[in-house]
């Protein structure tokens, strides 16, 4: 595993202290003995791919971080990050992301901050691939016709937005979702993104 030298123990022990962990604290989390967390740190020794996907959920940092990405790739390796990944539709901000996803600098600098993840149902659009994930780029203006990321008071929800009689009418990613509308000052709705792309892998 390419890492720089002793980069990954130190920014191991870095985030373990910022978590107000010790050794033992974050062996018990991983079920592994203090001594393989101290060797990790210490650079004797690496986790293998699985622990390290654990450490990357426990400490909430992308596997580039953990692995000193950037220490190798330079400017394009410090920028990319990992975003959450939800379901296609009908989620709260708070909710636990099904997982996360890394994105390369080019996405980072449309203002990408979601990854919404399809159902796996032939309901779909039938322009996005069942098990494709969706890209939203964050803007709050949008055109006609475009499928938008919106926040209805404190869900979120994927849908094809139309504007008429001075608000939008918003239909659903399936067939069978009924149609919603709004009137364009209505404050429990808000455009939050626009999907810019969809991909079966990023």
């Amino acid at each position: 595993m390419k890492t720089a030298k002793n980069g990954f123990g130190v920014r191991l022990k870095k985030l373990r202290k910022s978590a107000g962990m010790t050794q033992s604290d974050l062996a018990d989390r991983l079920l592994k003995s203090s001594s393989a967390v101290r060797m990790w740190e210490l650079g004797a020794n690496e986790p293998d791919i699985n622990t390290l996907v654990e450490l990357s959920a426990i400490f909430d940092c992308s596997l580039d971080y953990l692995l000193c990405r950037d220490a190798i790739l330079g400017k394009e390796g410090a920028v990319r990050t990992s975003v959450p990944v939800y379901k296609l539709s009908d989620f709260r901000k708070d909710d636990d992301a099904i997982y996360y996803q890394t994105l390369a600098p080019d996405y980072l600098e449309g203002n990408a901050a979601y990854v919404i993840c399809l159902n796996d149902t032939d309901d779909l659009l039938p322009q996005i691939p069942n098990g494709a994930t969706i890209l939203i780029r964050l803007q709050e203006a949008c055109l006609d016709g475009q499928l938008v990321l919106i926040r209805i008071g404190e869900r979120y929800y994927i849908r094809r937005i139309s504007f008429c009689d001075g608000g939008m009418v918003f239909s659903g990613a399936f067939p069978r979702t009924p149609v919603f509308y709004a009137a364009a000052d209505d404050p429990d709705v808000e455009i939050v993104g626009v999907a810019v792309e969809f991909s079966m892998q990023f």
